[in-house]
């Protein structure tokens, strides 16, 4: 980095788990910390998509249940591929583009339609 003239910005929010001090030997690497309490209003994904995947993601997880409730069916625990496999279509399917482009605006980063 030093021999390309390249700086690196690593910004952190304030969790615990982050380095307060980066290897001094890193000179190009500069660190800003986010003030506490801020994180939600500065990163888009915390506006709405995890949100909006949780909610998509526990329906069908109690739809499973609900189903197999009335299929007289025991469902005390749903193994890690079916979870992975309702994680993705959860995404896939029920998190919508507007859903992210409404983030995106709600955290205040607009599309232009300029050329």
């Amino acid at each position: 980095m030093i021999a390309e003239c390249r700086k690196i910005a690593l910004v952190f929010d304030n969790c615990p788990t982050h380095p307060k001090q980066i290897n001094p030997k890193l000179k190009n690497v500069t660190v800003f910390y986010l003030p506490p309490n801020t994180t939600s209003k500065l990163q888009p994904k915390d506006q709405g998509m995890i949100k909006n995947f949780k909610i998509h993601y526990c329906k069908r997880i109690v739809r499973k249940v609900i189903t197999a409730l009335g299929n007289n069916q025991s469902m005390t625990k749903i193994n890690l591929r079916e979870s992975i496999s309702e994680i993705s279509k959860a995404w896939n399917y029920d998190v919508t583009d507007r859903t992210i482009r409404n983030s995106f605006a709600k955290a205040g980063f607009f599309i232009s339609n300029e050329n």
